[in-house]
């Protein structure tokens, strides 16, 4: 095969790839002005103290395996001579979330994510600085950006799953909020149970699944003036997926 007919190939796979994530961006600004109509498959968790200040936040650029929201409505049933009376609570029931996937073993760019671990050490007086070598290449227009590796991404998590069960420097709890964009549902969580996992048939690929609990529904946002502020929050990592893609579809056409 000519070497023009291969790089042209290539060139073709490289255009379509930078057409899928100015599509995906569409279908994320589509959702935050339609999102009972507009799918958008992505979901995210995100950590806050009491104040409502980030401290911690991933979005899955690879979407679990496995979502299920679990409903049961609290009311009894009793019954009498005549018939059968049912009593019920209209208040907010808990839902059981349960969620299992991987996120894989290669390098992705990750966009507007916050690891709780380095955040708490860098804001947190008397707490030594670890690690030798970061991956996090800082701000790109006002947006933190980042390399993680499959591993790394799943540390992140790890790390969030253990400070939602932890409390600030004023003793203060913190809350974990769980978004599901693709069913456009959004609650704040109790962890249940965390576990990961690995096998010889998937070396190198850790497992994750976990089990939340939602204890009450996050109000929604009410939709800004600039359409753009809400793309950071909606598609940060998708975003940077459809970037890893363009450059790797780059590299193999060089």
């Amino acid at each position: 095969m000519a070497l023009s007919s291969i790089l042209k190939g290539q060139g073709s796979n490289v255009a379509k790839q930078v057409i899928d994530a100015a599509l995906s961006v569409g279908k994320a600004a589509l959702h935050t002005v339609m999102p009972d109509d507009i799918e958008f498959y992505l979901c995210s968790l995100e950590l806050v103290d009491c104040k409502d200040t980030r401290i911690g936040f991933l979005s899955f650029s690879v979407m679990p395996e496995q979502i299920t929201e679990s409903f049961s409505p609290i009311q009894t049933m009793i019954k009498t001579h005549a018939g059968v009376v049912t009593t019920f609570n209209n208040t907010f029931s808990p839902i059981d979330i349960s969620i299992a996937g991987t996120f894989g073993r290669k390098f992705r760019l990750l966009l507007n994510y916050i690891d709780p671990d380095v955040y708490i050490r860098k804001n947190t007086p008397g707490i030594a600085k670890t690690g030798f070598l970061s991956l996090n290449m800082g701000s790109i227009a006002g947006v933190s950006t980042g390399v993680k590796s499959g591993y790394g991404m799943t540390k992140i998590l790890e790390h969030i799953m253990k400070h939602s069960v932890d409390v600030d420097a004023n003793g203060k709890p913190y809350y974990l909020k769980f978004c599901n964009y693709s069913l456009n549902t959004a609650y704040l969580v109790d962890v249940v149970n965390f576990t990961t996992s690995q096998n010889m048939a998937s070396n190198c690929i850790w497992n994750y699944s976990m089990t939340l609990r939602a204890v009450s529904p996050l109000t929604k946002k009410k939709v800004k003036n600039k359409l753009s502020e809400l793309l950071p929050e909606v598609a940060s990592n998708s975003i940077g997926n459809g970037i890893t893609n363009i450059v790797n579809g780059m590299t193999r056409l060089l």
